[in-house]
């Protein structure tokens, strides 16, 4: 199993993080499993509504509710696959609020850090089913 994502949503991700440096931008990763892969096909942003967003995120729970609500309204294979965070002047990898964060360990985690000379790719990360941490999970990039 590895997650799937396009250069193109990889720039949409880097737009989010130099946009919101020096906080941390969020959003939710929707798409499908095909074929032993999990694929993004849509990047859904949300407002992060921590209270240091320079330091943590807090995706804006109406945003996930009405997501859920759209993916139920339509029917059909695509389901919440995770989030997506920046790291701003970090790194690309999950940090302690990250673990002590962790409320569902089927979602997937994908990080990109982030400094004023721009953001790196995004790496992704599956929380442990005990919440004890979180193990690097495959990526792939396609056209």
């Amino acid at each position: 199993m590895s997650l799937r994502l396009t250069i193109a949503q990889q720039a949409e991700f880097a737009a989010l993080a130099v946009e919101a440096f020096p906080r941390e931008a969020c959003a939710l990763l929707v798409g499908r499993e095909e074929g032993g892969a999990l694929v993004v096909e849509r990047i859904v942003p949300a407002a992060n509504l921590a209270v240091s967003p320079e330091r943590e995120f807090e995706l804006d729970p109406a945003v996930h509710v009405a997501e859920l609500r759209r993916l139920r309204d339509v029917g059909g294979s695509q389901t919440i696959l995770g989030h997506w965070h920046s790291h701003p002047n970090g790194r690309a990898e999950p940090s302690a609020q990250d673990v002590a964060m962790i409320f569902d360990p089927a979602m997937l985690w994908l990080i990109s850090a982030v400094d004023a000379a721009g953001a790196a790719p995004p790496r992704a990360f599956r929380p442990r089913s005990d919440a004890s941490g979180f193990d690097p999970f495959p990526l792939q990039t396609e056209a």
